[in-house]
């Protein structure tokens, strides 16, 4: 047993130094893109597998359309980019291979199409989910994600911290032996303000008066308490914005059954009386797109 605990606390003192080393990394700060300055913003297109290359074809279709003045002038390049296949990803042993990795740090906006993450019992490598390699390896950290239904007054918008929390260590918990595992939850004050900031700064520029925090305080005491307190303290740089606190399980009994409730109602008619594939749902956004842009 001793040396079991041995095992497990070295493995756990791997994983704070490299906490570390990614704290001191935000707090240098790096220059967030000002897309207005570039000359060329280049999309990368990224397929993934599954479904993915059947809507992704036709988002790129969108996208052309919504852009044809910008890629005519030269402004706006959308670059392909393969490779992320899971037959490819198994062949290599790699969620994520650095070739094509090193392809999408070009870009300066990646539109992606679904990628698989295998499960155990699904008869392939347990290789860790290619989106949580993504968000670290790019320090995407924030899932910004509206919602607005007008007939229920909503207009929310979510930012969600996308790398810290259950995500960052998911696939690096401690098997201290065959009857006990433990996996992780990680919170840094560097990376809950950097959050918090972009929420507050987004809240500011779009004139809304409320950022709600949502956690699991009640339960996860230290992780999601300190989160908690460093939104509160970034919030006193932005005096007119009120600051609530919600749990979780209240969010989702208040208001997201009854926004369920509300969006299953909602039926887009397209003049087919069977399920349109994606490729005639596109034709018909299409020609909406170009009917709005003559009117």
């Amino acid at each position: 047993m001793e040396e079991e605990i041995r095992a497990a606390q070295e493995k756990f003192g791997e994983l704070i130094r490299g906490e570390y080393d990614r704290i001191e990394r935000m707090k240098a700060g790096e220059e967030i893109t000002d897309f207005s300055r570039l000359d060329k913003i280049i999309i990368g297109i990224l397929p993934g597998d599954g479904i993915g290359p059947i809507i992704m074809k036709q988002a790129v279709r969108v996208a052309e359309e919504l852009l044809k003045d910008e890629i005519a002038a030269g402004k706006v390049e959308l670059r392909p980019i393969e490779g992320m296949t899971i037959e490819n990803r198994v062949e290599k042993m790699e969620s994520l291979p650095e070739d094509v990795f090193e392809e999408i740090k070009k870009c300066h906006v990646l539109v992606k199409g679904p990628m698989v993450t295998p499960r155990a019992g699904d008869g392939l490598p347990n290789l860790v989910s290619a989106n949580s390699l993504l968000r670290r390896g790019l320090d995407l950290f924030a899932a910004v994600r509206p919602i607005r239904i007008p007939e229920k007054g909503i207009d929310w918008t979510f930012f969600r911290e996308n790398i810290e929390g259950e995500y960052i260590w998911g696939n690096k918990g401690i098997q201290v032996n065959e009857d006990l595992a433990v996996d992780f939850k990680v919170q840094t004050r560097q990376g809950s303000e950097r959050i918090a900031r972009a929420a507050f700064q987004f809240a500011r520029k779009n004139g809304k008066k409320n950022v709600t925090v949502v956690t699991k305080a009640n339960i996860v005491k230290l992780a999601d308490g300190n989160f908690i307190k460093a939104v509160r303290k970034v919030g006193e740089e932005y005096p007119e914005i009120e600051i609530q606190e919600r749990l979780v399980d209240a969010m989702i009994l208040d208001q997201a059954l009854d926004i369920c409730i509300v969006t299953e109602r909602k039926v887009k008619v397209t003049t087919f009386p069977e399920d349109a594939s994606a490729e005639e749902f596109t034709d018909y956004l299409l020609d909406t797109i170009r009917k709005i842009k003559e009117s």
